[in-house]
């Protein structure tokens, strides 16, 4: 049987079903309300009343049974049979109670009207017009026979015809009206049981799709209610959790709101039921809010998993069943990933450490070695001149170096609040300086302009300020080489270092020198720019990462600030401002 056709028949086996329930109640009524009128002359009819009561009975099981076995075969024609059947029964009997009790003068002729009501329920426009009919004639035969027969009050009626046609014309325009007004309700209740049947089939699928879509989802998800009670879990959350050994039918009830009698704490031990309350707590639980999309996120241990939450809380309304809804995965894997792209990133790091410090010491211990060859050299001169120059070559070489490590360690966090103190503060002529560095990156494709006021001085600690700018400046070479400067306007376009410095003074005793270099190399983006001056972090190929974390940290250290505008192909601007 399709499913449509399974639709009308369970509901017309409803209707039948009903209606043999309220046949035996109606005749119950009717029995009793016969009774109280005829209670003076019961005594004379009590064998009819007894065999009219048995006869009720026996027929209302008779229908309950064929009921029953058209309900096994599911037959709709037989079913719609049996409907009319029956109702054509209670047609010929209320027909003889009518008849043969006081005919048309008598109270049991509203029983017409109860027999069109109850086929427009089951049967509706089709149930009402036949029905409708059949009474209006049944009507009109009772009056003929009442006057040409003696039954009833033929009598009466015999020397009294008009009497008998009023009586007969009031019950079967009554009967035809009656009829006619259900007639076209039962077409509305038509129209409006085809909609309830739809719309209830569409309930029901949607209730299908819905459970299906979510036991397909990989992620487990599990509804509360306002006492942290579970209300919903599916399938992927069974499975995970491992719920079948609670003794509650998780496996059925998945998919579905279901009140399973089950704290969320039955089944996480340490679950943080304080993020529920919309508290902080307190615990070892990594926590994560996101304030604008009411969701938040944390981490849970569960045995040998670790799973990651999404908890989000419902605002407080009309609903009544789920107030939480926690949608949680496996995350173990991810975490073991984590962890060894971290050993990775480590090991990563470190070679990268090792790299550059050991090429950061190579030149000056190259240097200490070679001074320290000439000095043991037998063709050593003896001249204190050479002797002294040899041995500050070594100084300062050692110097560097020291320098260079308390650079590594730490990246100079330590800021000097004094001018004494162990840097070595001198003053110096900040153009010549410069013009000593320039001399080192001055290449045939690269200009760099010296801006710099010639008796621009400055008091400081000479060795870490050449740091910092020999670090901008090499920085400024590599980005113009990397964008590879061509033509321009159909002439080469060069590629040029600017270096100018002016003072500046914030607050009321503290006097700066601001040195900017600026090139015109292939810029940084905006996510280069806003890490430039994190330790480790390149976009070059064999870089370290750490040329300017080390300008930040030198410039920190000795009181100034650094900052960076840029451009992407069009270039860089950095600028270090440095107590004067």
């Amino acid at each position: 049987m399709k499913s449509d056709n399974k639709s009308v028949y369970r509901d017309i086996y409803n209707k039948i079903r009903f209606t043999i329930i309220f046949r035996i109640l109606a005749f119950s009524v009717i029995i009793l309300a016969y009774i109280l009128i005829n209670f003076k002359s019961i005594i004379r009819y009590s064998a009819f009343v007894y065999l009219f009561i048995a006869s009720a009975i026996i027929l209302t099981l008779i229908y309950y049974a064929i009921l029953a076995y058209l309900k096994k075969k599911e037959n709709y024609r037989f079913l719609v049979y049996f409907g009319f059947v029956q109702l054509s029964a209670d047609f010929v009997f209320i027909s003889f109670v009518v008849l043969f009790n006081r005919g048309l003068n008598d109270k049991f002729i509203f029983l017409y009207y109860l027999l069109i009501l109850i086929s427009g329920f089951i049967f509706l426009r089709a149930g009402v017009m036949i029905f409708g009919i059949a009474s209006a004639i049944a009507i009109g035969l009772s009056a003929d026979l009442q006057y040409y027969f003696d039954i009833g009050y033929h009598s009466y009626f015999l020397y009294n015809p008009d009497k008998l046609l009023f009586i007969t014309s009031t019950n079967i325009l009554g009967v035809l009206i009656f009829s006619w007004l259900l007639y076209h309700f039962s077409g509305e209740l038509g129209m409006l049981s085809d909609t309830i049947v739809e719309r209830d089939e569409f309930i029901k699928s949607s209730q299908n799709f819905n459970r299906e879509l979510f036991n397909s989802f990989s992620q487990g998800i599990i509804v509360l209610d306002e006492e942290y009670s579970v209300v919903f879990l599916n399938d992927a959350a069974i499975g995970m959790l491992n719920l079948n050994y609670i003794e509650v039918d998780f496996k059925h009830k998945s998919g579905i709101l279901h009140k399973f009698n089950v704290k969320i704490s039955d089944i996480f031990e340490n679950f943080p039921v304080d993020l529920l309350a919309a508290n902080d707590g307190s615990g070892d639980i990594t926590r994560e809010t996101d304030a604008e999309n009411n969701l938040k996120r944390f981490e849970l241990k569960h045995k040998n998993m670790i799973l990651g939450f999404g908890m989000t809380k419902l605002e407080s309304g009309g609903h009544k069943i789920g107030r939480y809804i926690l949608l949680f995965r496996d995350i173990t894997y991810i975490k073991q990933l984590e962890l060894e792209s971290k050993i990775n990133e480590g090991l990563t790091t470190a070679g990268k450490l090792a790299g550059w410090l050991a090429h950061e010491i190579r030149n000056p211990l190259l240097a200490i070695n070679t001074s320290i060859y000439v000095l043991s050299s037998d063709n050593m001169d003896s001249k204190e001149g050479d002797y002294s120059r040899l041995m500050g070559i070594i100084t300062t070489e050692v110097h560097k170096l020291d320098n260079l490590v308390s650079d590594f360690l730490g990246f100079v966090k330590i800021k000097s609040k004094t001018i004494g103190g162990n840097g070595n503060f001198e003053k110096f002529n900040l153009f010549l300086f410069l013009e000593e560095l320039i001399l080192r990156y001055s290449l045939n494709a690269i200009k760099i302009h010296n801006s710099v006021g010639k008796n621009a001085e400055i008091f400081s600690e000479k060795s870490r300020v050449g740091q910092v700018l020999a670090n901008i400046i090499q920085n400024a070479v590599q980005s113009i080489e990397r964008k590879a400067v061509g033509v321009k306007n159909g002439a080469p376009e060069t590629g040029i270092i600017r270096i100018g410095s002016k003072k500046i003074k914030k607050g009321a005793d503290k006097n700066y020198i601001s040195i900017s270099v600026s090139d015109n190399g292939e810029g940084m983006d905006d996510f280069t720019l806003k890490n430039a001056f994190k330790p480790l972090f390149t976009t070059k190929e064999n870089g370290f990462g750490l040329g300017l974390s080390i300008v930040y940290s030198i410039t920190e250290s000795l009181g100034g600030e650094a900052s960076i505008i840029s451009r992407a192909g069009r270039g860089t601007l950095i600028k270090i401002n440095i107590p004067a």
